[in-house]
């Protein structure tokens, strides 16, 4: 019996990034931990921490995202540059909060975590005058490439945190949002 099952196979070929972006950070929990080993309590947040602290060659993930930003003209600076874009947009419409309590405290580029502990916030984009860093003709980014880094690093642990612990809606927007992270977090960790 022959039939026309185009739906069918077409919704089974649609990657799922819930379990691909849970996965993604096992490497990085992984290599981290590795990395890092001098840090006595294993807990994320402070190699977390140290991650944001360490902008020297010994952080991969820093300096594969700073080489990235500097090779402007090259395919793998153009994907970063499509990942920021997309993520940004993901992220505003997927109203994701860091803090749950607070509605008011939507994850975007305007409204990132600059410091945990106590907990800042600030806006990693800048105004069109502004010198930065270009990703579209309506986004512009600060050239504060620390600042930067580790905004988009806040991000990405805050989506993981709340995917790992049940907290996401799993709609179509914040699949998206998960995609983008996913894609971003893969970039980093494509170092050699």
């Amino acid at each position: 019996m022959s039939g026309d099952y185009y739906k069918e196979w077409r919704e089974k070929s649609e990657v799922d990034y819930f379990p691909q972006l849970v996965i993604l950070w096992l490497s990085t929990n992984s290599w981290y931990r590795s990395h890092y080993s001098e840090i006595a309590s294993k807990r994320d947040r402070e190699f977390l921490n140290k991650l944001r602290d360490d902008h020297t060659t010994r952080n991969k993930l820093f300096a594969r995202f700073d080489k990235l930003l500097q090779a402007a003209g090259t395919k793998d600076h153009a994907e970063l540059i499509s990942t920021i874009e997309a993520l940004s947009f993901a992220l505003n419409r997927a109203l994701l909060l860091w803090d749950e309590d607070d509605a008011g405290s939507a994850i975007t580029f305007e409204n990132c975590l600059f410091t945990p502990h106590p907990k800042t916030y600030g806006s990693l984009v800048v105004n069109k005058q502004a010198s930065g860093i270009k990703i579209s003709d309506t986004l512009k980014l600060t050239d504060d490439k620390s600042a930067l880094f580790n905004g988009f690093l806040e991000i990405v642990y805050q989506v993981r945190c709340q995917l790992v612990h049940g907290q996401l809606e799993p709609n179509d927007d914040t699949h998206e949002a998960v995609k983008q992270v996913y894609f971003l977090l893969r970039i980093l960790m494509s170092f050699s």
